[in-house]
């Protein structure tokens, strides 16, 4: 048998070249994942629902072209009044701040437009550019750095994970 030591450093105390492999590795692992995916897409699909508006497709991603394709019509706004959307749109409110700010908008909007679904479709285009740019802050050196600190990880003098 034989026994291996080796130091551990922090984050703050590596080199800046394996800061940089530390963080490489932890953008590029197959773990990484957004942690609030689940969430965002839940509110813009709430945000839809509440106006019956069917949600056909979307794609978000920080690196390519993100979207989100609904079958917003005329109809699907026709007599409603701004209380009416408040109404519906507090019936499914998933408490996450994207859809709280998809709400704001769309009331924001609203009275400076008078158009229904012009104000939806303003409050999405809202809940896409939240989500994208939450995502590109999870995948920045500030959030590695401040998330690595929290969770207190090791790194060897290389920036290998311990």
């Amino acid at each position: 048998m034989r026994v291996l030591e080796k130091i551990a450093y922090s984050f703050d105390e590596l080199s800046e070249k394996a800061q940089e492999k530390a963080y490489t590795d932890y953008v590029t692992s197959s773990h990484f994942e957004y942690f609030w995916i689940d969430e965002s897409i839940d509110s813009l699909k709430a945000f839809c629902r509440a106006f019956n508006v069917p949600l056909k497709d979307w794609s978000l991603t920080t690196y390519g072209h993100s979207f989100i394709d609904t079958e917003a019509e005329n109809k699907h706004f026709r007599g409603l009044k701004l209380k009416d959307a408040e109404y519906l749109m507090n019936r499914v409110n998933t408490g996450y701040c994207v859809f709280d700010h998809m709400m704001h908008e769309f009331k924001e909007f609203y009275v400076k437009s008078h158009d229904m679904k012009a104000s939806f479709n303003h409050a999405i285009d809202k809940g896409l550019t939240d989500t994208i740019k939450d995502m590109e802050y999870q995948e920045s050196m500030e959030y590695f750095k401040e998330y690595s600190e929290i969770n207190q990880w090791e790194y060897d003098e290389d920036g290998n994970f311990i």
